[in-house]
């Protein structure tokens, strides 16, 4: 055997090696992020969006509970968490059904709250990761959550005039002061509390009811600074 044989067979050994700890340490991740996933969450997202993770068998007895208390069909449990070697199949080709979902578990344990609706690149964002980084692209993203839409996982996807498509992972029901703070804000996409008082012709008590209670529900983010005073912002719409 050549020298250069020896080598290359020391080489392929040592990336195998490397492999296997990488892979070692995704899964770590993959079961930390589900232990981080508290009782606390489980209950906020069943409130929330009617949705529950049972992904550990900790959690089955809380998900039961739940799903009685908030009327939760099947369907709404996840019982698998998905990873990036689960889409990604052999030669190359991507298992659609497993992109959504990872892509829905992903928003779901999300550490920002979102609201529910987000915009399809920032979708492709959060998927467009690890080895899934340049064997995906936009177009597998909308496939993938149109099939999630077919099997009535998520709730739509819409298209803005301006071509921007808005997935709504979870259900959302307005009052009707918030939905006119939405319709408004599909306009500007930023509110200070003085426009929707005015364009309303609402009380600044009225307005900042409907503002706060949207920024709860994470459609609206609030932010303050010298030159613009408070405003909430709405980067979904």
């Amino acid at each position: 055997m050549g020298i250069r044989k020896i080598e290359d067979e020391i080489d392929l050994k040592e990336a195998m090696k490397k492999k296997a700890a990488e892979l070692k340490i995704k899964d770590m991740e993959a079961k930390a992020s589900i232990e981080r996933f508290t009782k606390e969450q489980l209950r906020d997202l069943a409130r929330k969006h009617g949705v529950l993770l049972a992904l550990t068998p900790e959690l089955r007895q809380e998900v039961k509970e739940l799903q009685k208390k908030y009327n939760i069909p099947s369907s709404k449990i996840i019982t698998e968490q998905i990873t990036e070697h689960d889409v990604l199949r052999k030669f190359s080709k991507i298992d659609h059904e497993k992109l959504g979902m990872l892509a829905y578990q992903r928003v779901l344990m999300s550490k920002e709250e979102t609201g529910g609706i987000i915009p399809l690149s920032e979708v492709f964002e959060l998927i467009n990761t690890g080895i899934l980084k340049g064997n995906v692209d936009v177009k597998d993203v909308e496939k993938a959550l149109k099939l999630l839409k077919k099997s009535r996982v998520i709730e739509n996807l819409t298209q803005l005039d301006s071509g921007v498509i808005l997935v709504r992972f979870f259900p959302i029901q307005y009052t009707d002061d918030e939905s006119k703070v939405v319709d408004l804000a599909k306009k500007k996409g930023v509110h200070t509390l003085e426009d929707v008082c005015a364009e309303l012709k609402w009380s600044q008590d009225r307005a900042i009811r409907a503002l706060e209670s949207l920024e709860r529900t994470g459609i609206a983010k609030f932010r303050e600074n010298i030159l613009t005073g408070k405003q909430w912002y709405f980067p979904s719409l």
